[in-house]
């Protein structure tokens, strides 16, 4: 092959690359969309549900979370045990809003059902999988149920054409006892 013939096969592969680190790149390279993360999906509540109301001789407090950072979004998945007030209370349905570009509240309601046909307040465990954009900042979500605040996650979702990482800590609330009862722990 000549120098020119050269030249033309060098020109076509360098047109090929960058063609294809451009596809790769999307339309903002290093955010969202771009070389470090897919198309981001709009902030979301995925999936709630809650299981029947129990009767059982001890409440359990109990939660978990898992979390899934993809390329362009981050799942959240929360699952509470609740105490109940009342035989005629039940899990109603949540909300979940953005309250900035990092931070996210789920808030779950406890209501009124109007039927009392439990024997017991009952304990219900509650299951919401929601959807974050990834991004470059650390986010938020702040769980509440009736408004007031019961647990907060903050987590870093790191995404890239070579895998995601993602690491989460949390604080729970309790609220005050009113009944005069207190929590211990045991010696």
């Amino acid at each position: 092959m000549n120098r020119r013939g050269l030249a033309v096969v060098a020109a076509a592969l360098a047109l090929f690359v960058t063609g294809s680190a451009v596809a790769l790149a999307g339309p903002v390279s290093g955010g969202p969309g771009g070389l470090l993360g897919g198309a981001s999906d709009p902030p979301a509540l995925l999936h709630f549900d809650s299981d029947e109301v129990r009767c059982p001789d001890e409440f359990a407090a109990n939660s978990s979370t898992s979390v899934a950072a993809g390329p362009g979004n981050t799942e959240i998945t929360y699952a509470r045990n609740v105490s109940l007030p009342s035989s005629s209370h039940a899990v109603g349905g949540p909300t979940f809003e953005r309250l900035n570009e990092s931070a996210y509240v789920l808030d779950v309601p406890i209501e009124e059902a109007g039927n009392a046909s439990r024997s017991c307040s009952g304990v219900v465990r509650y299951n919401g999988t929601m959807r974050i954009p990834a991004g470059e900042d650390p986010w938020t979500l702040i769980v509440k149920q009736d408004g007031e605040t019961v647990t907060t996650l903050r987590g870093d979702s790191d995404s890239s054409l070579l895998g995601g990482s993602t690491s989460v800590s949390g604080s729970v609330s309790a609220p005050e006892q009113t009944d005069g009862s207190t929590n211990s722990s045991g010696d």
